[in-house]
């Protein structure tokens, strides 16, 4: 094994040979990078301005365009070499440039929120309110690779890099919330920028130190500037380490929770649907919502002191309990339906055969009124006793579907009076997608059959449209547009055809499960 001062030398001596870069031309290069002017103030005004309508819109192509374009990159790598060549210069020049540049950006973005009707936090916008050790990993990273990208002079690699970096978005996401007063939202993304600029900084510093420059590449500086920059050096890795700790300690904490309540979920046969978990001082607060075959009384006090003796920190669970039928009860459930079927059935089939045997079939009505059409729904003649209608009552049992299909059946006899199946009141069915799909395939084209022809025998020709997409606003709309035109070509008069907020996707997902964020819902207007 090499002696560890041979191994030091030829260390020395690999740098000398394979990492001489022109200093001078580099440190000029990166100075331009980070100069304050026109340019910079317009390019920050710009990206800032398309981050946040992006983040409104929760559209990650158009915040990819202002990553893009973000010129914070310039002053943050011309802070970080300036600590690797202790030039205090270059960085109180970086400083007062990335001070401005970000009053720019919090400036815009508020102006931004202000004037725009959207003030809803999207998912866009809170996926940058919880910072995480991967965040950090990529400021990491994002810095090594820009320092490498300015110091070696392959610019054109750059522009990976911001996007990796994002610096904006969380910046744009401070100014929504110091617009809308949400001091969570605010402290989360400013977390998350601090993160990142200090991380970037750092990462600089030591790439710059790994090729060579330090103090001999800059004026002499004085003992107290030197040892200002030394301080700030330290001062800038403070908070880094107390990110890095609070962020792991987060991680720990959630991953200690999710699987304490899989396991807890998974013993009993349900699963756990969503989850969520903030950090409130010393408090951890749980939001999760359970699907479960049968309801447990005092669960979440059971699992706030199991956690809390996991954890050694008080902890909050606000647990929506969602009961999920088993096996044996949709079989019984279909077998009565079944029955309920056949026993349909065979009424229809005695009702033809007492009317060829009397007159008119005035006989097979009086048997059917007798036997279970007062039990199903009320029934008249009309018409002179040519047709007929029924209406069915809510106890029948009898969903849209099979009313209609009972209404099929009837027609389809050839002897006795047309029948007419009106429905009992009742929900509309749910129009159901595929994932990430706004078309109608053929069960939603059924469902929507079953909706025209309810609302004909209701007489009521007007509805509204909702439609979820699992908090994709651009895709919900798409489909409440997709169901909404169907109808019309119908000949039904859509009121309204809108996409569900956030909130009102996640109150139908803890209310009717997960499938219920991916359907579209018709609901019948009252004049």
């Amino acid at each position: 094994m090499a002696h560890p001062a041979a191994l030091w030398r030829w260390l020395r001596q690999w740098r000398r040979t394979h990492l001489n870069v022109p200093r001078a031309e580099v440190l000029h290069h990166i100075d331009d990078g980070g100069a304050l002017g026109a340019r910079f103030v317009f390019m920050t005004v710009m990206s800032c301005g398309i981050a946040m309508l992006g983040l409104l819109q929760n559209s990650v192509a158009v915040i990819i365009g202002a990553m893009l374009i973000s010129p914070l990159m310039g002053p943050i790598v011309e802070m970080g070499m300036s600590l690797a060549t202790f030039d205090f210069r270059t960085l109180r020049s970086a400083l007062a440039t990335l001070a401005v540049g970000v009053a720019t950006a919090l400036l815009i973005s508020v102006l931004i929120v202000t004037a725009s009707p959207l003030r809803e936090a999207t998912p866009e916008i809170l996926a940058r309110t919880q910072p995480t050790l991967f965040d950090l990993l990529v400021a990491v990273f994002s810095g090594l690779a820009g320092a490498y990208a300015t110091i070696t002079r392959k610019g054109e690699t750059i522009v990976g890099v911001a996007i990796a970096t994002a610096l904006m978005p969380p910046l744009a996401v401070v100014g929504f919330g110091i617009a809308t007063g949400n001091g969570s939202i605010a402290g989360g993304a400013g977390f998350l920028f601090m993160t990142n600029l200090l991380a970037i900084a750092l990462s600089v510093t030591i790439m710059g130190r790994w090729y060579g420059f330090g103090g001999h590449d800059t004026p002499k500086q004085t003992a107290w500037q030197a040892t200002l920059i030394v301080g700030s050096f330290v001062l800038l890795s403070v908070p880094l380490g107390l990110a890095l700790r609070e962020i792991a300690a987060r991680g720990v904490a959630e991953a200690t929770v999710r699987n304490t309540l899989d396991d807890d979920a998974r013993r009993n046969g349900g699963r756990i649907a969503t989850l969520r978990v903030d950090s409130d001082g010393a408090t951890l607060n749980v939001d999760a919502t359970l699907l479960t075959p049968k309801h447990r009384p005092q669960l979440a006090s059971a699992l706030e002191r199991k956690l809390e003796t996991a954890l050694g920190r008080p902890v909050v669970i606000e647990l929506q309990e969602v009961l999920t039928a088993d096996d044996a009860s949709l079989a019984r459930e279909q077998n009565t339906l079944a029955q309920l079927r056949e026993s349909v059935l065979n009424l229809q089939g005695a009702a033809q055969r007492d009317a060829a045997k009397r007159d008119a079939g005035e006989q097979a009505l009086r048997q059917l009124r007798a036997s279970a059409i007062a039990h199903f729904g009320e029934f008249e003649l009309v018409q002179g006793g040519s047709q007929a209608r029924w209406r069915l009552r809510a106890r029948a049992g009898l969903d849209l579907s099979a009313s209609r299909r009972l209404e099929s059946a009837l027609l389809a006899q050839p002897e006795g009076p047309r029948v007419q199946v009106v429905p009992a009141l009742q929900a509309l069915p749910t129009i159901g997608f595929a994932a990430g799909s706004a078309e109608l395939d053929a069960t939603a084209l059924n469902a929507l059959q079953d909706t025209v022809w309810a609302l004909a025998r209701w007489q009521n020709d007007a509805v509204q449209v909702q439609a979820c997409a699992g908090g994709d606003t651009q895709l919900a709309q798409a489909r409440a547009d997709a169901v909404a035109g169907w109808l019309r070509e119908q000949g039904v008069a859509v009121e309204a055809a809108r996409a569900a907020s956030v909130a009102e996707t996640r109150t139908l997902a803890a209310r009717d499960g997960a499938a219920a964020a991916q359907r579209a819902r018709i609901e019948p207007v009252l004049h």
